[in-house]
């Protein structure tokens, strides 16, 4: 890896890394809390009305705020308030849309979620919408190498979020309405600070713009990957619906925090990601051939580390199920290993996504996520009966590795004949490993 890329990482991905891992370590502390003062079952309700959230943001988003910033450095220099103002608008026509929606069906929904919880919907569905605009804000900060920006509001959101959401469920007894309104308003005072800051420091200025072209190859970019996030979201978080049928509320809350734990591993890789993200594009664009190298060199060493931490975080899940929870979740400690597995995969394909990305080759993600997803759905209908949580956190895994094994393999063209023969002898010794532990277990 070059000198200049070690550098950008060096000097952004700490920062951005940081205000993750603050936010994960607060996360986790107060996790030892709610474990304590939910039932499994009262959080197996809390985590399906967190997957509602990940629904609504992607409906609300449909990509949009990532998908822009490939177009983000064409207007930088010139017209970069008009290019945001126009997906600024554009996602808040959406969201008026998505929140008409949503509460035309707030009642069947709440109900089939858990009886009388129309008003935890509502707040959910506002906390899903705010959280589309604190993306697109950040997004912003990521593409101007704004580190200490983003860990600045990544740690007052994560303020807000657990310490409101302590009072609201100890001093107010709101129980799960009480953590999904704390959650709510830390988002929703995270994007006053924003538009605070982008006012003062003349980064972002919402002018009463529209431009149809701007706005129609941003969209026409996005659709692929709009339709990949939602038929992802749809598939990915069926796992709570299956395992709430077989086996209960509790089962929910179970594997929900497993779940919870092992991903904190995204915490890593998308730091990383966000750091280098801006200086690929600019490279790509001035010195391909030198800028490919350097991925490569650097996907080397960033798929080896993943690999590291999964397995550390692997073999002490146990020790660490207990710390942060109960007894209760003792199980939870099966479902880490798969799920941080999973989550690793994830973080492997950053670097071909990148790279298709620049190509604009994105016209497969909704073949991809029917395909990698529903795989995941199927095998959810298949091994929760018979392996329960570890079955459905298998399930997941498969999943991942199916779409990051695509991407891959669209990503080759543009790759050595290095990188090819090391990235696929990785992926045949993952997929052999995880599974003999599935077998295993």
């Amino acid at each position: 890896m070059s000198q200049s890329f070690l550098k950008t990482v060096v000097s952004h991905a700490p920062k951005l890394l940081t205000g993750s891992v603050i936010a994960g370590a607060a996360s986790l502390i107060m996790t030892k809390y709610y474990t304590s003062v939910f039932s499994t079952a009262e959080y197996g309700v809390l985590a399906i009305y967190l997957m509602m959230f990940k629904y609504v943001a992607s409906l609300t988003s449909l990509n949009l705020d990532s998908s822009s910033t490939r177009f983000y450095f064409d207007y930088r220099e010139s017209r970069r308030d008009e290019y945001l103002s126009t997906i600024f608008w554009l996602i808040s026509g959406i969201s008026i849309f998505v929140f008409g929606i949503g509460l035309l069906l707030m009642i069947p929904i709440s109900e089939l979620i858990s009886e009388g919880s129309g008003d935890i919907y509502f707040f959910t569905l506002i906390m899903g919408i705010s959280s589309v605009y604190v993306s697109f804000l950040t997004r912003v900060l990521y593409n101007e190498h704004k580190s200490n920006s983003v860990l600045k509001h990544s740690v007052f959101q994560t303020f807000v979020n657990h310490f409101s959401s302590y009072i609201f469920i100890f001093f107010l007894n709101l129980g799960v309405l009480g953590r999904v309104c704390g959650q709510g308003l830390g988002y929703i005072l995270n994007v006053v600070s924003l538009v605070k800051e982008f006012s003062s420091k003349d980064l972002f200025r919402v002018k009463f713009v529209f431009n149809k072209s701007m706005a129609k190859e941003t969209f026409m970019l996005a659709l692929p990957s709009m339709i990949s996030v939602l038929l992802g979201a749809l598939f990915l978080y069926a796992d709570r619906f299956f395992l709430k049928f077989y086996l209960g509320d509790s089962s929910v809350g179970i594997y929900s925090l497993g779940y919870m734990l092992g991903q904190s591993l995204s915490l890593v890789y998308e730091a990383i990601s966000q750091a280098i993200l801006p200086k690929v594009y600019n490279d790509l664009n001035q010195d391909y051939k030198k800028s490919i190298n350097e991925l490569e060199s650097f996907s080397y060493r960033y798929n080896l580390f993943l690999i590291a931490i999964t397995s550390v975080i692997s073999i002490l899940s146990p020790v660490i199920v207990a710390v942060f929870s109960n007894e209760s979740y003792s199980e939870a400690s099966s479902v880490v290993p798969f799920v941080m597995a999973g989550f690793m995969m994830g973080g492997i394909y950053k670097i071909p996504s990148l790279v298709l990305g620049f190509h604009k080759v994105v016209w497969f993600y909704p073949i991809l996520s029917v395909f990698s997803f529903g795989t995941n759905a199927l095998l959810n209908w298949m091994l929760i009966p018979r392996y329960g949580v570890v079955g459905s956190a298998y399930a997941s895994f498969v999943g991942l590795f199916l779409y990051s094994l695509v991407l891959h393999l669209m990503a080759l063209r543009y790759m050595s004949k290095k990188y090819v023969i090391y990235t696929t002898s990785m992926y045949l010794i993952l997929i052999a490993l995880v599974s003999m532990a599935f077998i295993g277990a």
